[in-house]
């Protein structure tokens, strides 16, 4: 029970406290107040005074260590491949263009009769023009 030597007050009435801040990983270029919690190669550590140098060091306090591996479990019985499905359908393949000479703009006709967006082609023959002068 405090007080006692093991116990320290963080805060108490009409004092202003004090909360730890979570940082991120360790950065040797910020600087780090009182009370800033950071994270370094699976360790934790706490400042214990504003610039509290390089970390881990005097100026931080050690938190939380990373822990051993466990044992390695038992390995599980390999899985069965299923049957092969039946192969699928072939892809539409491009059997002719249609060609709109007014808009510049080319259509393929697909051999499975599906719908393709037409392709604007004013600007490719606008480029040829202007490189050919």
């Amino acid at each position: 029970m405090p007080p006692h030597a093991d116990w320290i007050c963080l805060a108490a009435a009409g004092a202003d406290g004090i909360t730890p801040t979570v940082r991120s990983t360790y950065d040797a270029a910020v600087k780090y107040a009182r009370l800033d919690i950071v994270a370094l190669d699976g360790t934790t550590f706490i400042a214990r005074k504003d610039d509290p140098g390089k970390c881990p060091g005097e100026g931080w306090q050690l938190m939380s260590v990373r822990g051993k591996p466990g044992i390695k479990g038992l390995r599980g019985e390999r899985g069965q491949h299923g049957a092969k499905g039946d192969p699928g359908a072939a892809a539409p393949t491009i059997l002719a263009w249609k060609i709109d000479r007014v808009n510049y703009l080319v259509t393929p006709i697909m051999s499975d009769a599906s719908e393709v967006p037409a392709i604007e082609m004013r600007g490719l023959f606008e480029q040829f023009h202007d490189e050919r002068g």
